[in-house]
Parts: C-alpha cells; structure tokens; sequence
C-alpha cells in the first residue's frame, strides 16, 4: 500500500506562512508591527541579561534574537509566541558549557534543534506528556529559584565562582564582606523600579462620562500599559545613563559589561572542533562534555514551547508537531548565527498577546530591530551595570515560582505533590539537570504503583434473583504490574469457605460492595451476612487489553478456583476473547442477557454432583 500525500498540502502544513498570508492586510500589519516593536522592548534587555547567565558575551544574546524570530514567522502557528533567548534554557545551557567556550554551546543548540526537529517528524511529540505538571512546575519553581540565587552576587557586587543553588549562597556568605555598596543600591534600585512599573500596566483607570475624558483617560492608560511592558528597556537604559556619568578611569565605582564584538555575527556552521585554553576538543569530546544536555536542553525547550502554545491557543486546535517542527529548525538555523538553545517565552509571548498580535510575521519586525541593534548600539553597551541586568533576570523570573500548586494539589490530589516537592528539592540540591530525571523517575514509579492497583470493583451478589456469586468488574487495561496483586484478592475469595474478612482477604473497603436480599451496602461488611460462592463473574465490558504477563496470571487463577468452582467470563470483546482462549481452554463466555442462565445451570449442576471445572 503506497501512502498517499498531497505536497501542497504538506509544503502548507510544513510552512504555515502560505496559509495566512494569503489575508495579509494593512490592519493585520500595522498590528504586528506595534507587537514587534513592543516584544523587541522586551527581548533586547533579556537577551543581553540571559547571555550573561549563561556565561558569554552580551552579544551572544543578540545573536540568539534575531534567527528564531525570522524562522518561527515563517514555521510557526501561534501568533503570540517569540523565539528567542530564556532564562530557563540559559541556565541549562551554562550547566553543560561552564568552563569551555561558546561554541559548545552553538554545537548544542545544533544538535539540540536536530533531536527536536526528528521527534517532530517521526511523532514523537506524545513523549512529553509523561512529564507531569507537578514534575514540570517543581522543575520550573526551583530552576527560577537557582536563576535568581545566581544573580544576587551580581546585585551585591561579588566576585566568586558558583555552579549550584547550594554554592552559591554558600560563595554569597562567604564574601558578603565584599560586597560593594554601589552596585547593591544601584541593583535593589533597579528592582523597585522594574516591580513599580510592571504594576503600572495592571492599573485600571475610571471612565469619565464626558466623551474628551474618555480619550484622555485612554491614552493615559495605554501609556501606563506600555511603561509595563518596556520596564526593562528603561530599567536597562537609565542604568547605563548614570553609570557613563559616575564613570571614574582608574577606579570604577561600577562593576560594568565592558567591551564586546560590535557588528552582525558571520553565518558559519556549528563548529565540531574547538580549543579551550590549550586543550583541543574534537567532536566526541565535545559530545561527551554536553552529555545529558543533548537531551535534557531539546526536551526543556519543548515542554515550555508547546505549554506557552496550548496558553494561547484560544480554544484552536494547536498542531503540537509542528510547534516541535518549527522550534528545532529555529535552533538549526540559529546555531549557523552563532545562537545558544533557545523557546518560547511565555512572558514575551504575553507581552505580544497583550500588543494585539494578529499573526506570526510579528516576529520580523522584531528580528529586524535586534539586527539594528547589532549593527548600531553594541558600542553603547560598555556602560550596562551588571546590577542592572541581574536585577532583570531576578525580576523576570520570579513568577516562575509557583507555590499555588501546593494548594491545588492539596485539595485535587495528594499524591501529586511527590513528584512536586521531589523534583522540587533534588533540583535545588543536585542541580536542575539531575532534578529532572528524578521528577521524571518519580513519574514512572507512581504510574507502575497506579498500575499495580487497577480499578477493581469486587461485589458479592445475594439479591435472591440470581443465585449467590462474587461479581468483579476490571476497568481498562490490566497489566503486569498489577498481575499478581489482583490474583491473589480473587483467590482469597475462594479460600474463604463462611465470610469475609477483608484484612486477612486483602479486599480494601471502598472497593468491596455486598448486595444481600436486593439491598446494597458499600464500604461495610458484616460478617454474619456475607455468604460464600464458588462462583466468579468477571465482567470484561470495559476491558480493553490483557498483557502476556497478566495472561499467565490469569490461567493460574482459573487453574485454581476451578478446584471448587467456575469462572464466568461477561461481555468480552472478541480481543480479549482471542486472548483469553490463547491461555485457557473452554473458558466460559456470556452476555449480560444470558448471566442468569448460566448461572442457574452451573448452580443446578453444582447441586446435583456434576459440576466439572473450567478446563485449561
């Protein structure tokens, strides 16, 4: 069978940007080009901040700017999004690179994109959702916290070395006697003012009755509203404004960016070899020194890109594949322009949204001002205080810390904070890369523990309409995991000859219900009213599949109530039908309209000596 694909089709899947372009208009323009302008506010202060997180150059920053903007206009689906430099991913990126030089980071922001561009292709974008929201919100949270803890030297002023949340507070105390007063005033200074002006796109303003009171009132709210969302810029400006005039030459009061490679990067390919001080490193040396990175940093970068996109989908169908499509090829591409790993920002996303973006081509005008910027203002970046750019990074992240979660999860389901308060803690102590795997392991152990405990309803039914039997219920798939445990609740049935004892029969409460005389009691057993059966009615109704390991454990079961009784099997579908003949011979199969007959013959059959077991 040839499969067959239109290539328009796929080219229009492929490119989005052939779809709606086709409506481009003045309208749709002029609101892209505000949103453009407005996120580029936003992206070049973080850009320069979040390139000083992960240990390079301002410049590094600019150059993961402006590429993705340009490839996710033209791949990308939802409008709101901006590719571009993360703190997230910037702390990720100077875990696997600390101590080398930029172009590990390129080489890893290239194979980074191919990874997530072949799990695009081939589909495999379903592997995110077994990183649950508890584990991604305790790696997020604590990822923000270690950002900001990283920055408080800068703030202060302070020199030292830190890797990891514990290092560093540890460096912070040891050398808090150096702090330096003006780059802590200059630092808290500049995190008032960020707060301040961040509150002021919240404020609301009355509408005057008069209709020229209307728009004054408008245009004072629009002009707050975009304070709010330029704050960085601002902030980030009149820093380098007052540290150019208390410049001193022989003695800085300031601790400042200093000079950087001015001009537009040259597009060249990832680099497979480099030199580290006198150290060569050839591909796979280079492999082996990003090591986990080359998958932790692709599957980061896709879990925030494709949350970001469902945030602002709107009630559209979101096209998760191509979102993992077009994010690699961003990091592909970008890695040819000298760019680290980059995603989605949620926040700048917001900030677009909030602009009134109507389609992806926002994304242009906001690569367009990043290259002017390159080409320009580079030289103008000496005088950027670092207590400035530590002050955005602590204030853009802060939100990231999401502590009303506890209390969701407290009232949703308890469980669920394991994951949380585990990724949480072993990303603060072991780091962000180790922290994730644990959250992720910690996943799989509850959906094994889930597994092992299927939804099970066991009923002993006495309703005097159909003879006495023990009635259980299965519910989707039963699997190895839970083979044994669920053997070993039913044959205890049979092995109890006059009651139940639900301790010594391991039957949980909730989970047991006894229907004497046509009344129903749930959660309590009496033991002068339970009767015992030799009868099993397993109703297969919402069984979807058995594995080979349950199978087994299965004819085992039957091999040993068929000692004293019969097992029924109700409402299989013809899959678990082929199963369960693979492994038992003449098992029993009915319908729900013919249990009472076959519950009568066997009774009668039983009664009067002749009741053969169900034969393997």
């Amino acid at each position: 069978m040839v499969l067959k694909v239109d290539p328009r089709q796929l080219v229009g899947r492929v490119l989005p940007i052939l779809r709606w372009s086709r409506s481009y208009n003045a309208e749709t323009g002029i609101g892209d080009l505000i949103a453009g302008i407005t996120v580029a506010l936003t992206l070049i202060p973080q850009s320069i901040a979040y390139a000083s997180l992960a240990g390079f150059e301002p410049q590094y920053g600019l150059y993961a700017s402006f590429a993705g903007s340009f490839v996710y206009a033209v791949m990308g689906t939802c409008p709101q999004i901006n590719i571009g430099p993360t703190a997230l991913l910037s702390l990720l990126t100077f875990t696997y690179t600390n101590g080398t030089n930029p172009d590990f980071a390129i080489l890893l922001c290239f194979i980074g994109g191919i990874i997530q561009l072949i799990a695009g292709i081939v589909q495999l974008g379903f592997l995110v959702e077994f990183v649950s929201l508890p584990v991604v919100s305790g790696f997020t949270s604590a990822a923000a916290i270690t950002i900001a803890s990283s920055q408080i030297k800068g703030l202060f002023g302070l020199k030292f070395n830190a890797e990891t949340f514990i290092s560093t507070w540890g460096g912070v105390f040891h050398h808090i006697r150096q702090t330096k007063m003006e780059d802590t005033l200059l630092g808290l200074s500049c995190c008032i003012v960020l707060m301040g002006m961040k509150a002021l796109k919240d404020i609301r303003l009355k509408d005057p009755q008069d209709e020229k009171g209307r728009r004054k009132t408008v245009i004072l709210q629009r002009s707050f509203w975009f304070a709010g969302v330029s704050r960085n810029a601002v902030v980030v400006v009149l820093a380098s404004v007052i540290a150019y005039f208390v410049h001193q030459d022989k003695e800085d009061p300031l601790i400042l960016t200093g000079n950087i490679t001015p001009g537009l990067p040259t597009p060249q390919p990832p680099p497979f070899q480099t030199t580290v001080g006198n150290t060569t490193f050839y591909a796979g040396e280079m492999f082996a020194h990003l090591g986990s990175g080359l998958l932790v940093v692709p599957l980061v970068g896709v879990i925030s890109n494709v949350a970001i996109a469902k945030a602002f989908s709107k009630g559209r169908t979101l096209d998760a594949t191509q979102e993992i499509v077009a994010l690699g090829a961003c990091n592909i591409i970008g890695a040819f322009f000298h760019s680290f790993p980059v995603n989605g920002s949620f926040t700048r996303s917001a900030v677009s949204d909030a602009s009134g973006v109507k389609t992806p081509a926002a994304g242009f005008y906001t690569g367009i001002i990043v290259l002017l910027t390159l080409s320009l203002l580079t030289p103008y970046f000496y005088f950027i205080p670092r207590a400035a750019l530590a002050a955005v990074i602590v204030c853009a992240v802060l939100h990231m810390v999401d502590i009303a979660i506890i209390k969701r999860l407290w009232h949703t389901s308890r469980l669920d904070l394991i994951p949380l308060l585990g990724t949480f803690v072993c990303s603060l102590v072991l780091g962000v890369e180790i922290g994730l795997g644990c959250g992720v392991a910690i996943d799989v152990l509850l959906l094994l523990y889930y597994h092992s405990r299927p939804p099970l309803d066991v009923a002993f039914v006495d309703d005097g309409m159909l003879p006495p039997h023990y009635s259980v219920q299965p519910i989707g798939g039963l699997h190895f995991a839970s083979a044994e445990k669920v053997r070993s609740r039913l044959i205890a049935l049979r092995t109890s000859k006059t009651s139940i004892d639900p301790v010594t029969t391991d039957i949980r409460l909730e989970n047991f219900t006894v229907v004497p005389n046509g009344a129903v009691g749930n959660g309590t057993i009496h033991q002068h009213v339970v009767k015992s059966s030799n009868i099993l009615v397993i109703h297969c109704g919402a069984l979807f599949r058995l594995d080979y390991t349950f199978l087994q454990s299965l004819k085992m079961l039957v091999q040993e109530w068929s000692l004293s009784g019969r097992v029924i099997w109700c409402d299989a579908n013809p899959l678990i039908k082929e199963q369960l003949k693979s492994v038992i011979q003449n098992p029993l199969f009915c319908d729900t309209d013919d249990l009472a007959v076959f519950l009568v013959e066997i009774t009668t059959a039983t009664q009067t000596g002749n009741s053969s077991d169900t034969q393997l």
